[in-house]
C-alpha cells in the first residue's frame, strides 16, 4: 500500500512537454537526423515529440542516452511509456529508471519505478528498481518493507544483490535478526562480488567483529577469500568451517562454491579428498568429489564415488549424475560402458544431455575399428536418442557394412543431419537424390516486414542502429521466423559484421530455406577468395568453407590461442609461410594478405600430407598429428577418417568444412554435391 500512497501523494506527474510551439512538420526521421547531427542537446526539437510515433520514441531515447543527453532521453522514454504501452512501454519505463539510477537521481528513480510498477505489476525488473532506489537513499525500512513483498517474483530468490541490500538495511536498522540476514548472504549467495561487498561493508562499518558470527566466521572468510582470488586462504577457511559444521547444515550453494574453487583455482585432487573426507552421508558431497577426481584424472576413485551415489539414489538420479557416471565408465573401459548403456537409457530424462559423452565413445570405437560395437550402440539409440549420435553410429555402421567390415546394417529412413545427407548422396544409394540441396542456387527473395512484437522491437533496434542485435535475437529467438532472421543477418552483413550474422542464423532451429542458407553461408570477400583459390589450385568452395569455419569472415578476429584474421593464421605460421614466398608479414588483419598466406598454406599442407581431406584436418589439428593418424589408419576412407579423429575440435572441424564446401558449391557455383565430395576423396 505504501507504493500506492507514494503514487497518489506525488500529485501531478512531471510535465512532459515545454510550452514552445511544436513543429507541425516534424517526423521521426527528422528527429533522428537532428539527433545524429547535434553537437548539444539544445538543438533537439523536444517541443515536438508529441508529433512522433510513440513506439519510435523509445529508440530515439536510447540514441539520446548514448549521446549523453540525459533529460532528453528520459523525456522521450517517458513519452513512449505513457503513450505506446504494452511490451515497448514497459521497456521504455525500465529505460527511464535506468537513466535515473545511472545518473544518481534516486528519488526520481524510486518515484518512476513506483508508477511503472502500477502499470506493470508483474514486472520483476520494475519491482527490483524500487528496492534499489530505496537502498541508495538509505531508506532502510522501506527496503525491508518492499523486499517483504517478493513472494510474487521467483527471480528474487537468486538475486544476490537483493540479499546484500536486505543484510545491509537490517544491520543499519539493527533489527532483531540482522545477523541471520548476513549468515543467509554468505550461505545462500555464491562467492561473488556480493559476498565481497558484504565483507567490505562490515569491515568498514567497524561496529562488529566477525567472531560475533561464531561458527560462521570461517565461512565468511572462505567466501571472501574465494571472491577475491585468494585460493589457499579459501581452502584453509573452508576446511576449518567444515570441520566444525555438521554436513547436513552445508547448503548446495556452499558445496557448489567449494567445487568451483578447486575447478578454477587448481588442486582438484586435494579438493576431491577434502570433500570426501567431510561427506558423511551427503551423496552430493560424494558426487562432487567424483567430479573432481575425474578432472584430476583419477578415474578409479571417480567411479568408486559415483557408484556410491548411484547405489544410494537409485530411482532419483539426475541426468547430471548419470552423465558423469557414464563419462567416467567410458574413460575407464569402453566395453563396460557399452554393456551398461541400457542402464543409462532407461533412466535419463533428456537424451541430448548425453550426446557429447556418447560422441566421444563413438570416436574411440572408430579408432579401434570396433564396427560391431558401433552397430550395437546404433541399435540401442534407435528409438531413445540422442538423434545426432544415433545418426552418426548408424552412418558408420552402414559404411562398415558397405566395406564388408560387418554384415548388412539394415537401417531404414532418411537422415536429418545435413552432413550425413550429403555423404549418403554419394556413398549410399538410398539417399542419392538430395533434392533440397540441389535447389540451393536459386536467387534470394526480399525479407518480410516484422510479424510480431518481438520482431517489431528488433527491427527498431536495427533501423536506429542501436544496441546489440545478436543479443536481442538470442533473447527472443523463439518468436522469430527464418525470414526475419535472414533480414537481421543481412543488415549485419551489410555492415561487415559477418560473424555475428552467421551466429544469428544459428538461432533458427528449423530446416533452412534457400534464403536461410545464403545468410548462413555468405559470399563475403568473394573476389579475393576466388583469386587466391585460383592462384593456389584450390576449389573456391573449399576456400570459402575454410574461411567460414575459421573466422566467420571477421577480418580482424584474434582467437584465444593467438590466431589472426580471415584464415586464422598463427603469427609463427604466417612468418614461415611468408618466408617460403620470400615476402614479409605486414598485417594479418588485412583481408588480402591473410587470404594469400592462408591459401598458400592450405595448398602446402595438401602436398605435405598427401590429400585435401587430410590437409583440412591438418589446418586445424597440425600436420604432424594428422600424419600420425594416417599411419595409424592407412586404409580408412575419408569419411571414416574424419569420424576417427580423436581430437574433438578437429573431428568437428573437418566435418563442418566438408559440409560448408558442398553448400558453397551448390549456392554460388552450381556444383553438385558429388563433385565437391570428390575434392575430399581424391588422393
Amino acid at each position: 500500500m505504501h507504493h500506492l500512497f507514494r503514487i497518489l501523494s506525488a500529485g501531478i506527474i512531471l510535465i512532459l512537454f515545454s510550452c514552445a510551439v511544436p513543429d507541425p512538420e516534424m517526423t521521426v526521421a527528422d528527429f533522428d537526423r537532428r539527433l545524429d547531427s547535434s553537437i548539444t542537446a539544445d538543438s533537439l526539437p523536444m517541443e515536438s515529440i508529441e508529433l512522433l510515433e510513440p513506439y519510435d520514441s523509445y529508440f530515439l531515447a536510447l540514441k539520446a542516452a548514448e549521446f549523453g543527453y540525459y533529460p532528453e532521453a528520459v523525456k522521450l522514454a517517458r513519452y513512449c511509456w505513457k503513450n505506446a504501452g504494452g511490451f515497448i512501454g514497459e521497456r521504455a519505463a525500465e529505460l527511464c529508471i535506468d537513466l535515473h539510477l545511472s545518473n544518481g537521481n534516486y528519488p526520481e528513480a524510486e518515484f518512476t519505478a513506483c508508477l511503472a510498477s502500477a502499470d506493470y505489476p508483474d514486472s520483476y525488473r520494475l519491482w527490483r528498481a524500487v528496492v534499489e532506489a530505496e537502498y541508495w537513499q538509505r531508506k532502510d525500512a522501506d527496503v525491508l518493507d518492499t523486499l517483504s513483498q517478493s513472494d510474487g517474483y521467483s527471480e528474487s530468490g537468486t538475486d544476490g544483490e537483493l540479499q546484500l541490500f536486505r543484510a545491509v538495511s537490517s544491520f543499519r536498522l539493527k533489527t532483531e535478526n540482522w545477523q541471520n540476514e548476513w549468515i543467509k548472504l554468505f550461505i545462500d549467495v555464491p562467492a561473488s562480488e556480493y559476498t565481497r561487498r558484504g565483507w567490505d561493508y562490515l569491515e568498514a562499518a567497524g561496529e562488529v567483529a566477525f567472531s560475533d558470527f561464531e561458527s560462521f566466521e570461517q565461512l565468511f572468510r572462505a567466501k571472501y577469500a574465494q571472491a577475491t582470488g585468494h585460493h589457499a586462504g579459501a581452502v584453509e577457511a573452508y576446511d576449518q568451517w567444515l570441520t566444525q559444521t555438521p554436513g547436513q547444515d552445508v547448503t548446495s550453494t556452499v558445496l557448489n562454491d567449494l567445487e568451483s574453487l578447486f575447478v578454477r583455482g587448481g588442486g582438484r585432487l586435494e579438493g576431491a579428498r577434502l570433500l570426501e573426507r567431510h561427506a558423511g552421508n551427503r551423496m552430493d558431497f560424494i558426487a562432487a568429489a567424483a567430479r573432481l577426481y575425474r578432472r584430476a584424472g583419477y578415474y578409479a576413485d571417480a567411479e568408486r564415488c559415483m557408484s556410491k551415489v548411484i547405489d544410494a539414489r537409485e530411482g532419483e538420479l539426475s541426468d547430471r549424475e548419470l552423465w558423469y557416471s557414464l563419462d567416467i565408465r567410458i574413460r575407464r573401459n569402453l566395453t563396460n560402458a557399452i554393456d551398461s548403456l541400457d542402464f543409462y537409457i532407461e533412466r535419463w530424462n533428456d537424451p541430448d544431455y548425453f550426446a557429447d559423452s556418447l560422441d566421444s565413445l563413438c570416436t574411440a570405437l572408430v579408432g579401434r575399428s570396433r564396427w560391431k560395437s558401433i552397430y550395437e550402440i546404433a541399435r540401442k539409440l534407435e528409438h531413445s536418442g540422442p538423434v545426432s549420435v544415433y545418426e552418426r553410429c548408424r552412418y558408420i555402421s552402414m559404411r562398415a557394412a558397405q566395406l564388408g567390415l560387418i554384415e548388412a546394417a539394415g537401417f531404414e529412413g532418411a537422415f536429418s543431419d545435413i552432413y550425413y545427407r550429403i555423404l549418403t548422396g554419394d556413398s549410399l544409394s538410398e539417399l542419392s537424390n538430395n533434392s533440397d540441396l540441389q535447389q540451393l542456387s536459386v536467387e534470394c527473395t526480399d525479407p518480410p516486414v516484422p510479424a510480431n512484437e518481438s520482431e517489431k522491437f528488433i527491427d527498431g533496434m536495427i533501423r536506429y542502429g542501436i544496441g546489440n542485435i545478436l543479443d536481442e535475437v538470442r533473447t527472443y529467438r523463439d518468436d522469430l521466423s527464418e525470414d526475419f532472421l535472414v533480414y537481421c543477418a543481412s543488415k549485419l552483413a551489410s555492415d561487415g559484421e559477418y560473424l555475428d550474422s552467421i551466429r544469428m542464423m544459428y538461432q533458427f532451429t528449423g530446416r533452412f530455406s534457400l534464403n536461410g542458407y545464403r545468410a548462413l553461408y555468405p559470399d563475403a570477400y568473394r573476389s579475393e577468395i576466388e583469386r587466391v583459390s585460383k592462384e593456389n589450385g584450390i576449389p573456391p568452395q573449399l576456400m570459402f568453407a575454410l574461411v567460414w569455419k575459421e573466422s566467420g569472415f571477421d577480418h580482424d578476429i584474434v582467437s584465444r590461442s593467438g590466431a589472426i584474421g580471415l584464415s586464422q593464421l598463427m603469427p609463427s605460421t604466417a612468418e614461415d609461410v611468408a618466408g617460403r614466398q620470400r615476402r614479409v608479414v605486414e598485417d594479418l588483419t588485412d583481408p588480402v594478405e591473410n587470404l594469400e598466406l592462408g591459401a598458400w598454406y592450405l595448398n602446402w599442407l595438401e602436398s605435405y600430407v598427401g590429400n585435401t581431406a587430410a590437409a583440412v584436418l591438418s589446418y586445424n589439428g597440425g600436420p604432424g598429428r594428422v600424419r600420425g593418424w594416417l599411419r595409424n589408419w592407412p586404409s580408412l576412407p575419408v569419411d571414416l577418417l574424419y569420424e576417427a579423429a580423436p581430437v574433438s575440435e578437429t573431428h568437428v572441424y573437418g566435418k563442418k568444412v566438408l559440409e560448408a564446401a558442398v553448400i558453397y558449391g551448390l549456392l554460388y557455383y552450381g556444383v553438385d554435391a558429388d563433385e565437391t565430395l570428390k575434392i575430399f576423396q581424391e588422393k
